[in-house]
């Protein structure tokens, strides 16, 4: 069966707070990790809050920003001292989704160039979604990691994120790659489950103060009728 192909937006590259996304990123990661790993430690909360902290006496923060203390109401919440209701909507949301796998069985073509950023030019070229997760597939040229000189270390320039209409909230993990010549096709794995009531997904990529958001519709799980 043909899969579905969803009209699909790009926006241009935009500037957005480097500070304000390295907490955000944080904060993802330690819900990340709750929803692989079903716990997170003291030394990953502690990672978080020192940094943080270091964020916010540094000034590169909004003052009015309150991404410190919601970090802090997380890193609490995941230790079991507070409930979760004063978070974020996305945040509780993905907590209060882990485990779920009731989400829709799908395949989407969605066949997008996003505009180069940090370097790096994406082509997003499908999501698959199945009860307990989906994933998203994309190409990267040159490639998606960035190596140390020495080759010892690399990271990915970007961190990849995911809202839909309903407001709920997406976290991403590498889920593997190969290299091919002038590019690499990697996967991106996202908890939780797609919503079965979502009817639109935001995709946003980030790297060095920039954004690139990619929006489509979700097709409609017939489940849910």
């Amino acid at each position: 069966m043909p899969s579905p192909r969803p009209a699909v937006y790009v926006s241009q590259v935009t500037p957005v707070s480097a500070a304000a996304n390295d907490l955000e990123d944080l904060a993802r990661r330690l819900i990340g990790t709750r929803l692989a790993e079903s716990s997170v430690g003291l030394r990953e909360r502690s990672i978080a809050l020192a940094r943080a902290a270091a964020i916010r006496e540094s000034g590169e923060l909004d003052a009015t920003s309150e991404l410190p203390d919601q970090l802090a109401r997380l890193c609490a919440s995941l230790a079991g001292e507070r409930p979760a209701d004063d978070l974020p909507p996305a945040w509780s949301g993905m907590l209060s989704a882990a485990n779920r796998s009731d989400g829709p069985a799908c395949h989407l073509d969605i066949a997008a160039a996003l505009p180069p950023l940090y370097g790096v030019a994406i082509q997003l070229d499908s999501l698959v979604s199945r009860p307990g997760g989906w994933k998203l597939y994309l190409r990267a040229r040159p490639g998606w990691f960035i190596c140390s000189e020495d080759g010892m270390q690399k990271w990915a320039p970007a961190s990849v994120n995911a809202e839909d209409d309903l407001g709920g909230g997406y976290v991403s993990s590498f889920g593997g790659s190969t290299g091919h010549s002038g590019h690499e096709e990697l996967a991106l794995r996202f908890l939780p489950r797609l919503n079965p009531l979502a009817r639109r997904l935001t995709l946003r990529f980030r790297a060095a103060g920039e954004q690139v958001a990619v929006a489509f519709d979700l097709p409609p799980d017939d489940r849910a009728s």
